[in-house]
């Protein structure tokens, strides 16, 4: 079996516009809005049936569980969060457009995940 680490950048946003700006100068910059996610009080509010869902969901990427529950009160402020997911060396220069639109708490994670490759190339069944 093959691993690979995997790189989850998070920060908050308190001003909705800015994390629309935000959103709108990576795109600009040639990041792929598939690696991002952006989670609101109203995401929470769907997922309230299941009240652990937002702690299992940032656990799944490698974020200590102390800094979940950090994230998810941030959320039940009416914060938003956003997600850069498996961005690589990337991550610094996504950090400097952020900070430039007030990202606040940033931080990056890594987590080991089963790779779909094999040593030579080789796709590994699921």
């Amino acid at each position: 079996m093959v691993f690979t680490t995997c790189k989850y950048a998070v920060g908050i946003f308190s001003i909705r516009q800015d994390v629309e700006a935000a959103l709108g100068e990576l795109k600009n910059a040639g990041y792929s809005l598939e690696k991002v996610s952006l989670l609101t009080n109203a995401w929470i509010k769907s997922a309230m049936g299941e009240e652990d869902s937002i702690s299992s969901a940032l656990a799944k990427r490698g974020i200590p569980k102390e800094r979940a529950k950090f994230y998810k009160s941030q959320l039940f402020e009416g914060n938003f969060l956003l997600v850069l997911e498996n961005v690589k060396d990337e991550i610094d220069d996504a950090k400097a457009i952020l900070q430039q639109r007030g990202i606040q708490e940033w931080g990056v994670y890594h987590k080991k995940v089963r790779s779909k490759w094999g040593k030579k190339g080789n796709k590994v069944s699921a």
